[in-house]
């Protein structure tokens, strides 16, 4: 028989009409809040799966939509320098609006407005910010989002948090520090790590900044709900 409390892939459709795969992991014990998680450049991968399950483990529902399906269905790539230069390049070929578009639709499966927060990594992480101020989520958490300097203007209007490294090469620091002028109701975080610190399955994986991020993270998605 199914079993609905298992872990495992589902179908979302967009507003345009576009259908997505996406990763679900039901909450474990009793529910605390449901989450959307917006993946790296690497898609709905082993560590992204890992990540949804951490959250469920403590008590949160999880969606992660695949962002990359408007460019490519089923795409999951390792941590090398091929993984990065497709992962960039299929990016590329998907625009925020787009994202956004398939964010709603993990948010309406959870519920609909002010259902669920989003969490973010890398690229996610700037999709994260987007929706803050975009979509009507109950928080939003960015990791280390590379976009986030560009769209500075983009005013958060729900709860948000951002994790930052001041190793991180591809992100300077101006970005973190950009942010806490604008808006310094937001809470940002920069760490002694690089690029990618929380993914364990990185060579940058920071573990003592990993721990100290996710329990922030789960401190705010806590307070929100």
């Amino acid at each position: 028989m199914s079993d609905a409390s298992a872990a495992g892939w589902i179908e979302l459709t967009a507003a345009d009409g576009h259908r997505m795969r996406a990763y679900r992991a039901p909450a474990k014990g009793e529910e605390i809040g449901r989450l959307i998680v917006a993946p790296e450049i690497f898609g709905i991968n082993h560590h992204i799966r890992s990540v949804c399950d951490g959250f469920a483990k403590q008590g949160f529902t999880t969606v992660a939509p695949d962002l990359f399906d408007r460019a490519e269905r089923g795409v999951e790539l390792p941590y090398d320098d091929a993984g990065i230069q497709r992962g960039i390049a299929l990016k590329s070929a998907v625009a925020t609006a787009d994202a956004l578009q398939d964010v709603a639709a993990a948010l309406a499966h959870l519920g609909g407005d002010g259902s669920a927060a989003i969490v973010g990594y890398c690229w996610g992480g700037s999709i994260a910010w987007a929706a803050a101020s975009a979509l009507p989520v109950r928080a939003a958490i960015g990791y280390y989002g590379g976009e986030i300097g560009k769209t500075l203007d983009s005013a958060p209007r729900v709860p948000t948090l951002l994790h930052f490294g001041e190793q991180d090469h591809a992100i300077p620091l101006s970005v973190a520090e950009g942010v806490s002028s604008r808006y310094p109701w937001v809470p940002v975080h920069v760490y002694p790590a690089g690029h990618g610190f929380n993914c364990d399955e990185r060579g940058s994986f920071h573990p003592e900044s990993a721990v100290l991020a996710l329990r922030r993270t789960v401190g705010l998605l806590r307070a929100v709900f």
